[in-house]
């Protein structure tokens, strides 16, 4: 979604600068660790372990306001219907606050929580003050593809040729080899993403996408008029009709470890198509530390 300087959208909704709903502080960048240091048991200093990131909530000084005490209350109201949507998400299902910054828009992943809203004001006055806090599941920004915070590439796969018959002949007899098409992007960001997604279009066997230090293989057919998409952050393999085709990744298929680091790297894909129409599509958004980049 295309937001201004200032703007922000939760679920769709939209506030802040521009908006009867404005925002009046915030508080986005927070790093936190969990770290694994321990005192030396033997000897001075401390050895340092693992780091963790916590994500830190993103918390909002808000600010409503109408031309009236009735239109405040509404407006008010509004924002507060769109803010408790998280009631009616299902376990595991998250939210996303998208965030407009200087020209780019830029996503956190998490629900809405607490909503304080001064309603002593609204009975008689044009502007009724409020703090919200959105509880992030991820301890990064991530960029909009659609303005320029990512990217896509989709991938087709050469059709295959005949491989002919050799003597003496084997079973099974085998007339097709499978294709492969590669593609190098340039991804922006100053860290490694996984906010990736791949959608991978039939007619295809055994379709495979890989990327720096990563590979996934679906070992299956997809039909010309079926297609998959795997999540990366959300772990998930669902097919266009909704079932879920997680079973169908081989072992060495990890979606953990999905990733488009920053810079330039290269994907390929790989597979039977028989008619030379399938596709894989990988979409991803860049990753941040900070609203700033």
């Amino acid at each position: 979604m295309e937001l201004h300087n200032g703007e922000f959208a939760i679920n769709g909704y939209r506030f802040g600068c521009g908006h009867n709903a404005n925002v009046s502080t915030l508080n986005a960048t927070g790093i936190r660790w969990r770290v694994q240091d321990q005192p030396n048991p033997v000897g001075d200093n401390i050895l340092v372990g693992r780091d963790f990131m916590d994500p830190q909530p993103i918390k909002f000084g808000m600010f409503f306001r109408g031309d009236t005490a009735e239109e405040t209350a509404q407006v008010a109201a509004e924002f507060a219907n769109a803010w408790a949507a998280a009631r009616d998400r299902k376990p595991g299902e998250e939210s996303v606050l998208e965030i407009g910054v200087h020209g780019h828009t830029v996503r956190a992943y998490g629900r809405p929580r607490d909503l304080d809203i001064d309603d002593s004001e609204i009975f008689a006055r044009k502007h009724a003050d409020g703090t919200a806090v959105f509880d992030r599941v991820d301890g990064l920004f991530y960029g909009d593809p659609d303005t320029g915070g990512g990217g896509q590439v989709t991938l087709s796969i050469t059709p295959p040729q005949s491989a002919g018959i050799k003597s003496p002949m084997r079973s099974p007899i085998v007339t097709l080899k499978g294709g492969i098409r590669q593609g190098i992007v340039t991804s922006p960001g100053l860290r490694a993403t996984k906010d990736v997604t791949i959608t991978i279009h039939g007619t295809v066997n055994r379709p495979i996408v890989a990327g720096a230090g990563w590979e996934i293989e679906l070992g299956t057919n997809l039909a010309y008029d079926r297609f998959v998409v795997i999540d990366a952050r959300a772990k998930t393999a669902t097919r266009d009709d909704g079932v879920s085709l997680a079973g169908k990744l081989t072992r060495k298929s990890r979606l953990d470890q999905i990733q488009v680091p920053a810079g330039a790297s290269e994907f390929t894909f790989r597979g039977t198509s028989p008619d030379g129409s399938a596709t894989a599509t990988i979409r991803w958004g860049s990753a941040h530390t900070s609203l700033g980049a």
